[in-house]
């Protein structure tokens, strides 16, 4: 009876916490009035009893505790094993890794990986965190877009993959919803049906908004007319990127989320766009601020009550998942991003120092902390001592007028040149299926140059070794060559792989 009555008391304890602090229907004046040190402490708190909680509920963490031979009870937070796929994820079944060993449930939904970075992997999530994701996704939308109703145009892929069918139900929590999927006539017949009265959001991966953005134009679609807003999702964009859709779009917001956790850990406020809008501006800035790195990475704020961050000795991030309705909680994983993180008193503060004060207005802005984010190690190629990341070769393409006009997608990858000598290929997809006469080898130099600009790695191994840095640039029509076998899920694959 005492351990029925205990059960009972510390489950009602984290169901009020998950309201007070992270709860779905806080007003947005309240959370715009939270203590942000206070969230962090809560947070860490929170993480320790979700930790303690699926030591109890599920028996893969007890065992994966146990071959790390520690216990959750007596220990602190940040000395608990770190999870990750290899350790955890696929040295357990699915029903080891829920609550009470089981997931066959009426309401449990399951999603699917994209397989960016190898096998598809499949993921439970019970009824009541998806009903929390979802309004905390409407929530969300409401502080950075307003009240007003508008149309919603989802053209996320809506196969078995978390993004589509999530971002559906919770735009229905603030918009009228059309889920087209990524259909570009189905998209162009919607907004030309219901015309340029109501004001629009078009949701989707990156390189499918500049599709759709390039196709309007080419039609002599009346964007003018129209008031477009883009919310876009499933892997990072450049900061070009983002002023490119701006050309046709009145705003451009973007979140962090990853299948193997939640759609929603982070999200771009406002005021976020702002410091990466400095940060992609002014070298100095970033160099100082970043200590040294020359990349603009994307910056995010996150709730610590509800998705509590830490980083490890190689800067990945580190997410504990803090609600107690988690079918398969995660403690400390290891999503395999790479990104620092900073208090927002800690960033302003920095930013005013380095000659760069923000004027935040109190109704915009939100005090949660930050998460700057370079996106996963994996896809950053790595030759005479350089790392090429794939962030900043988009932001050398799109400074390319011949190349961003219709670009779809790019890939790169360290090639054998057949004698042992190695170099970095480069390809693009092109919008349409037959790709354009184009001076490759004078392109090839030029995004070297530019590279050279932004990367001071690879600016120094041309120096070093310029024959070995030559790229070789490749251009193929939609869904061809190294782009074979997408189909519709339009999304970037940056790394596609090396055989030397």
């Amino acid at each position: 009876m005492n351990e029925w009555w205990r059960e009972l008391r510390l489950r009602a304890k984290e169901r009020l916490e998950d309201y007070v602090l992270g709860g779905t229907r806080r007003s947005r004046w309240a959370l715009q009035h939270l203590d942000e040190e206070h969230v962090l402490h809560e947070g860490r708190r929170r993480a320790l009893m979700a930790a303690r909680r699926a030591f109890r509920k599920v028996p893969a963490y007890r065992d994966f505790l146990a071959r790390h031979g520690v216990t959750p009870i007596h220990l602190p937070f940040e000395k608990l094993p770190i999870m990750a796929k290899d350790n955890y994820v696929r040295a357990y079944r699915t029903e080891e890794r829920c609550l009470n060993g089981a997931y066959l449930s009426a309401g449990v939904a399951i999603d699917e990986s994209s397989g960016s970075t190898g096998t598809p992997f499949n993921w439970v999530r019970g009824a009541q965190e998806r009903r929390r994701v979802r309004r905390e996704l409407a929530r969300m939308l409401e502080f950075m877009f307003g009240k007003q109703p508008r149309i919603a145009i989802n053209a996320f892929s809506m196969g078995a993959w978390a993004t589509g069918v999530t971002m559906g139900e919770a735009l229905e929590l603030h918009s009228v919803v059309k889920s087209t999927g990524p259909d570009l006539e189905k998209i162009l017949h919607t907004l030309e049906f219901f015309g340029p009265a109501p004001s629009y959001f078009i949701c989707g991966y990156p390189p499918f908004l500049k599709l759709l953005l390039d196709s309007m134009r080419g039609r002599g679609f009346p964007l003018n007319d129209y008031a477009l807003h883009a919310l876009v999702g499933g892997e990072g964009m450049s900061e070009e990127f983002r002023r490119y859709l701006l050309r046709g779009f009145r705003s451009c917001y973007s979140g962090y989320g990853a299948s193997d956790l939640e759609v929603g850990i982070a999200v771009e406020t406002p005021e976020a766009v702002r410091i990466r809008g400095l940060l992609h501006d002014h070298h100095d800035l970033r160099g100082a601020l970043l200590e040294g790195d020359h990349r603009v990475p994307m910056v995010f704020q996150y709730n610590p009550a509800t998705h509590y961050i830490e980083t490890n000795e190689e800067n990945e991030l580190i997410v504990t998942l803090n609600y107690s309705r988690i079918l398969s909680p995660r403690i400390r994983y290891n999503i395999g991003d790479e990104g620092r993180l900073f208090t927002r008193r800690e960033l302003l503060k920095r930013l005013r120092q380095l000659g760069y004060p923000l004027e935040t207005q109190r109704d915009r802005a939100l005090p949660f902390p930050y998460v700057f984010l370079y996106g996963r190690r994996d896809q950053t190629i790595s030759l005479m001592g350089a790392n090429i990341y794939p962030e900043d070769v988009e932001r050398v393409l799109f400074a390319e007028p011949a190349l961003a006009a219709g670009m779809a997608s790019f890939a790169m990858s360290v090639e054998d040149a057949g004698n042992g000598d190695a170099h970095p290929r480069l390809c693009i997809e092109w919008s349409s299926e037959r790709s354009p006469e184009l001076p490759l080898q004078t392109l090839a130099r030029r995004i070297e140059k530019e590279l050279a600009e932004v990367n001071s790695d690879f600016r120094t191994a041309m120096q070093e070794h310029p024959d070995a840095l030559r790229f070789e640039l490749l251009v193929f029509g939609f869904g061809q060559g190294p782009f074979t076998g997408r189909g519709r899920r339009i999304k970037n694959r940056y790394f596609n792989g090396s055989s030397t």
